[in-house]
């Protein structure tokens, strides 16, 4: 029973692991869906796109697609907000929300604009906090700012990446050079050609504010008096699923060690049978080859008794015709 109980807890251990695994484990969590109005679209991994609703989950791997109505906000896990604007394309291509060095959030955008006031990673991370765009990568330093791609054969304006910052600092960089952008300004990356970025001498009227403006921008403070509390407790509650983590690690491994004691006893046991047996193999062939050995003496007893008497016959009629012709 002790053996049957400990191989069940092994297969489940096993389970376990394997749902964790690479290939089927569950996706970062990004943040959550809080307002969502118009045309809204996200699509997972596999390209599969679905609606959302308040309250929602949005993963790392997701792409966001929103039609010239479309207006999604999002909580976002390291305490940060974005607001996705109308006709803007983009992804969460990498996000991490735990609380140390290793968190990092990357986001890729190819048409479109949302605004970003960045949570713990961008104030501590903030190296691992980029968005990338066909012609360049925007970094941070702390900010609440806005990412903006104008794509090619757009009327909107020249094509390329942009950024308006609103309160904090960024960086718009790309193999050419790199530009810092601070308050109340915006960079530019055109499409075509190979200069480096620059700065505008103003920020440009594609910039448009959207009817949740106001609300939006009360969310900068709201965020930064906020985020060193969740990152405290995200840093709690990383660790107390490392603990048992890790006390699953010790139980299954205290299974196997038992499993395999119970083996290496099986085995002995069965090593002991085996010699018992052998010896009692041996035995008997002992016993039969002795049972042998005295049919074959006896029988060779039989048959020198069989020549004695024949001899002895032999000898006493011999003797017995000599007398009788004497």
């Amino acid at each position: 029973m002790r053996r049957l109980l400990l191989a069940c807890f092994i297969a489940l251990a096993c389970l376990g692991a394997h749902a964790q695994s690479p290939s089927t484990a569950v996706p970062n969590l990004a943040g959550k869906v809080e307002l969502v109005e118009g045309e809204v679209t996200v699509s997972d991994k596999a390209k599969k796109p679905r609606r959302v609703v308040v309250g929602d989950s949005i993963f790392e791997g997701e792409g966001i697609a929103t039609g010239k109505d479309g207006e999604l906000h999002l909580n976002m896990e390291d305490g940060g907000f974005i607001a996705v604007r109308p006709n803007t394309r983009m992804s969460i291509a990498t996000y991490r929300a735990e609380g140390d060095n290793e968190d990092k959030g990357i986001f890729s955008l190819l048409q479109g604009t949302f605004r970003s006031v960045t949570g713990w990673i961008g104030k501590y991370n903030p190296r691992s906090y980029q968005v990338r765009t066909p012609t360049a990568t925007i970094g941070v330093r702390g900010t609440d700012h806005e990412p903006l791609v104008i794509p090619q054969g757009s009327s909107e304006g020249e094509p390329g990446s942009y950024d308006k910052v609103n309160v904090g600092g960024s960086y718009i960089q790309t193999r050419h050079g790199s530009i810092d952008v601070k308050p109340n300004q915006a960079g530019f990356a055109p499409w075509k050609g190979r200069p480096v970025p620059r700065l505008l001498p103003q920020v440009p009227a594609f910039f448009k504010a959207t009817r949740y403006e106001q609300v939006i921008a009360a969310r900068h403070d709201v965020v930064h008096k906020a985020i060193d509390q969740r990152r405290i407790e995200r840093q709690k509650v990383s660790m107390d699923k490392k603990v048992q983590l890790e006390k699953q690690k010790i139980e299954r491994q205290k299974a196997l060690h038992e499993r395999r004691k119970d083996q290496n006893a099986q085995r002995r046991e069965q090593g002991e049978e085996r010699r018992k047996q052998w010896q009692e193999n041996q035995q008997k062939r002992q016993q039969e080859r002795g049972l042998q050995r005295e049919e074959r003496e006896g029988r060779g007893s039989n048959r020198e008794k069989q020549t004695r008497s024949s001899e002895r016959k032999q000898g006493h009629g011999a003797r017995g015709g000599g007398s009788g012709r004497d």
